[in-house]
């Protein structure tokens, strides 16, 4: 046993001969690694253009809410929603409701009143020539010439009741006021109605607007006449707006005002599509970097820094995209140099050679 351990205490002796350096616990000899040939930019805040950004769609010119006019119930719709109609096209009928009868009933009193009225002329008549022959005495004459005078007004009473009867008879049927598209459709056949009840929602054919909303805090800063840039997403395209009104009411739900702007007389934009409106704002400084520079991993985006020669990976907050630049929030200085471009062959810990 004693000489078992002779012999490993000669052999470890000879191993840490063998060894030459020391190596500390838990260390690893590496090579550093040298990278030859990335961009580098030394970033400096740049003057740049701000804007404000906000929301919208695009509407017709006339938005009209058709209502109902008479009571009853909803008979048949003449057009479906997103179907174009013309000026005085009929899109729906009321049914089931008194106007019909009252209108028989108006012309019926019309003809009674003319029947007394063409009695109470001849009467008149023939009580004049008697008068002129004083075969009657001016009292007589005078009474027949009265009752003539109430017929009239009672025949005049009973025409206008008929002309009231075939108005209410004409709301049975609604028409469309102007050429359009139907918009919305807010009621169904057999759906009783009152007037006033909301039926269709017409845009007018022509040039469309746009509506945005506009916070509080900003609606004074925007006056009619000014010009912004709206992208319309849907299209890929991007057309110049003019603010043509700003609503003077606010909305209490999202402390915003209704701004409309006037669009160019060939824009050619379907009602209800989506907008985004870019107002440019006064100049400020902003710390800007290339695109080229950033490093986008799952929800985080950085950069690499070079401190001595040393690349290292810094997490970033960036903003605005400012053509092939970014405006960075927080993260980097004025005056750090960090890799513009080539960041695929970057590795944090590396050192850069000339």
């Amino acid at each position: 046993m004693k000489k078992t351990m002779k012999l490993l205490l000669i052999l470890i002796t000879f191993l840490l001969a063998a060894c030459g350096d020391k190596i500390e616990p838990g260390a690893t000899q590496t090579e550093q690694q040298s990278i030859v040939g990335l961009p580098l930019t030394v970033i400096a805040t740049q003057a740049v253009t701000g804007q404000d950004l906000f929301i919208g769609s695009i509407e017709s010119a006339d938005r009209g809410v058709l209502g109902a006019r008479i009571d009853g119930r909803i008979g048949r719709l003449a057009v479906k929603v997103g179907e174009p109609v013309k000026a005085g096209q009929l899109l729906l009928t009321i049914e089931q409701n008194t106007v019909n009868d009252r209108l028989t009933e108006a012309q019926g009193s019309r003809e009674a009143a003319a029947a007394r009225l063409d009695l109470a002329e001849k009467t008149y008549e023939r009580y004049a020539q008697l008068a002129r022959a004083e075969a009657v005495t001016p009292q007589e004459l005078d009474r027949v010439t009265a009752e003539r005078e109430q017929a009239r007004q009672n025949f005049q009473a009973a025409s206008a009741g008929v002309a009231q009867a075939r108005t209410g008879a004409a709301y049975n049927q609604v028409t469309a006021p102007y050429a359009g598209i139907i918009a919305e459709q807010l009621v169904e056949s057999g759906s009783t109605v009152m007037p006033g009840t909301p039926l269709l929602v017409i845009e007018r054919s022509g040039i469309p607007q746009a509506r945005i909303a506009v916070p509080e805090a900003l609606v004074g800063q925007i006056a009619p006449g000014e010009s912004m840039q709206l992208e319309i997403p849907a299209l890929q395209r991007t057309i110049s707006g003019r603010v043509s009104e700003i609503q003077p009411v606010s909305d209490p739900a999202t402390r915003s005002f209704s701004v409309k702007l006037s669009l160019p007389a060939d824009a050619a934009l379907t009602p209800g599509l989506f907008v985004r409106a870019h107002r440019p704002t006064a100049i400020a400084s902003a710390l800007l970097v290339p695109s080229s520079a950033l490093l986008h991993r799952g929800q985080l985006t950085g950069v690499y820094v070079v401190e001595a020669q040393i690349l290292h990976f810094r997490l970033v907050k960036i903003g605005q995209q400012l053509g092939d630049k970014v405006e960075i929030l927080s993260g980097l200085s004025a005056g750090e140099t960090i890799v513009s471009g080539a960041t695929e062959k970057a590795r944090s810990g590396a050192r850069i050679e000339e």
